[in-house]
C-alpha cells in the first residue's frame, strides 16, 4: 500500500489550530487514512489528488489537522508543567479554566499558591487548551485527576 504521507506540509493562515507537522502526520498516519476514507478518498485517489490537485491536498491536510486538534483538546481536563521552582496546573470546564501555580522557595517548607481563572465561550475551549499545549504544558493522565482535583478544592 502506498504511503499516504509523501507530502509537503506547509503553513496555512486561516486555521484556529496549526497544521500538523510532517512528523506529527507520520505519528497519526492510520488516523489520517481513516479520515481520508471517511471523505471517500482511497489510496489510489489520494495519489491522484497529490499529483493533480495541490489545493485539495492543502484543504484535506488543514481539515484533518483541525479535526485532530479538536478531538484531542476535547478530551483534556487537566494540563500541567513542572520545573524545580514551580508547578502550573490548569483545570478546564466547558467555559472556564482555573489555574494554580505552586511556587517552591528553598527557604520555605510549603509552596506559595497562586490561583486564577479565565472564562471563555464554549467554542473557544479547544483553542485555549491548544495554546497551552504549544507553550509546553502536558495533559495529565487520568490517574492523577483526583490528586489534582484536591488542589482545586483546598
Amino acid at each position: 500500500m502506498p504511503s499516504y504521507l509523501c507530502l509537503r506540509v506547509s503553513k496555512s493562515n486561516n486555521m484556529r489550530f496549526r497544521r500538523l507537522t510532517e512528523e506529527e502526520f507520520t505519528a497519526v498516519e492510520s488516523e489520517f487514512v481513516k479520515f481520508l476514507s471517511s471523505q471517500g478518498v482511497d489510496a489510489p485517489e489520494w495519489q491522484k489528488i497529490k499529483r493533480e490537485n495541490p489545493h485539495m491536498v492543502e484543504y484535506l491536510l488543514d481539515e484533518f489537522s483541525t479535526f485532530f486538534w479538536e478531538s484531542t483538546t476535547s478530551r483534556i481536563t487537566f494540563l500541567e508543567r513542572h520545573s524545580e521552582e514551580d508547578r502550573w496546573v490548569f483545570k478546564f470546564s466547558e467555559t472556564k479554566a482555573k489555574v494554580l501555580r505552586l511556587v517552591h522557595k528553598k527557604s520555605e517548607k510549603s509552596p506559595d499558591i497562586f490561583r486564577g481563572e479565565k472564562e471563555f465561550p464554549p467554542e473557544a475551549r479547544g483553542r485555549e487548551i491548544f495554546l497551552l499545549l504549544e507553550q509546553g504544558l502536558l495533559p495529565c493522565p487520568e490517574d492523577k485527576h483526583s490528586e489534582l482535583e484536591k488542589l482545586f478544592t483546598e
